[in-house]
């Protein structure tokens, strides 16, 4: 008796086991890439697998346009900008498309968003006085912390938070400048240029690098302290990093491509329509749910980590 006993538990530890195993080998993860489609008639946000299945319209709002996707850091909401209450605002969702809401009560023109490391908050332009702002992602305050003057803006936070590079404008043409958000010191990264428009810069996750678009001539990379320039690829538009940091998202004749570093190898991602403004997140997501509810505290814990 003790020995089918025993057996049994055996027999049951190794079946329990097994299950999880399945679990975890079904459990494939994959990062996801968030980025701006017309391909439905409206500007819509969308998402997709790096390797560009499984392309899903997150947001349907009728008459409304909806872009420039922003991932918080650890991948559960996306922030975007929307008019569908009269001017263009920013929103946050999940990352699924439900629960849109409205940053901010007071409605004003706010554009290009972007998270903070430890996402409590977002720096944005307002068009009004056309600042760089930085807000608490539950709307309660709002700061001014640059100037980035007519026609500037594209804000986006560095890794580590201490500092935000944005594009701004000033005799003769533009500039990539960088604040420090404690003290709102700002340096010069790329000097003034009559001749071409930058844009879009972008941080390495690292920290190291800065990637923009100088219009007209393609993606360049610059070091954090303005040295070491080089162009990385011709006529391109609006880079985004992956989360490794080893591959480019880049716009081309309305398609999105995936630049990889180490080859040197483009592969377009999207056919058809418009397609622009990709973000790539950081947060790697389970792709199934176990099906034993034995397995339910340990894939709690397993989602956790």
């Amino acid at each position: 008796m003790k020995r089918r006993s025993c057996l049994f538990l055996c027999v049951s530890i190794l079946l329990g086991i097994t299950q999880i195993c399945i679990v975890l080998a079904r459990a494939a993860v994959t990062s996801k890439i968030a980025f701006t489609s017309t391909r439905d008639g409206d500007s819509e946000i969308y998402v997709m697998n790096p390797d560009r299945s499984q392309q899903v319209n997150l947001t349907r709002y009728p008459s409304a346009r909806d872009l420039a996707p922003a991932w918080s850091p650890m991948g559960e909401y996306i922030a975007f900008n929307s008019d569908r209450d009269g001017i263009r605002d920013v929103y946050v969702m999940d990352a699924d498309g439900k629960n849109a809401r409205k940053v901010f009560r007071s409605l004003a023109y706010r554009e290009y968003p972007t998270w903070s490391p430890d996402g409590q908050k977002l720096a944005y332009l307002r068009a009004e006085d056309w600042g760089i702002y930085v807000g608490t992602i539950n709307g309660g305050r709002e700061e001014r912390v640059a100037s980035a003057n007519f026609l500037g803006g594209s804000p986006d936070w560095s890794p580590d938070g201490s500092e935000i590079v944005f594009v701004a404008t000033g005799p003769p043409g533009y500039l990539l400048k960088v604040v420090n958000v404690q003290t709102r010191k700002v340096r010069v990264i790329v000097p003034n240029n009559a001749a071409r428009t930058l844009r879009d810069p972008a941080w390495s996750p690292d920290g190291t690098r800065i990637v923009f678009q100088w219009f007209k001539k393609g993606i360049y990379s610059i070091n954090k302290n303005g040295r070491g320039m080089k162009r990385l690829i011709q006529n391109a538009s609006r880079p985004a990093w992956s989360p490794l940091g080893d591959e480019l998202i880049y716009g081309k004749d309305h398609q999105l491509f995936k630049y990889n570093f180490s080859n040197r190898r483009a592969n377009q991602l999207t056919h058809g329509a418009i397609n622009f403004g990709a973000d790539w997140s950081e947060l790697k997501f389970l792709s199934v749910q176990p099906q034993h509810t034995s397995l339910t505290t340990t894939w709690g814990t397993i989602k956790r980590k």
